[in-house]
């Protein structure tokens, strides 16, 4: 995975209200794959609750 599509992604859900993938996948564009962002949501949650 492209380190600059995972920065983005994890910074969205940093600034998010709400870890929907529909709508992360709605905001972010065409440029991420569900499976992008399915992926970093899931490193996301690890990293905020270490």
């Amino acid at each position: 995975m492209d380190e600059d599509h995972m920065l983005d992604i994890y910074d969205y859900f940093k600034e998010s209200t709400t870890d929907d993938i529909e709508e992360a996948l709605e905001e972010l564009g065409e440029d991420f794959t569900e499976e992008e962002v399915r992926l970093v949501r899931i490193k996301f949650i690890s990293d905020m609750a270490n």
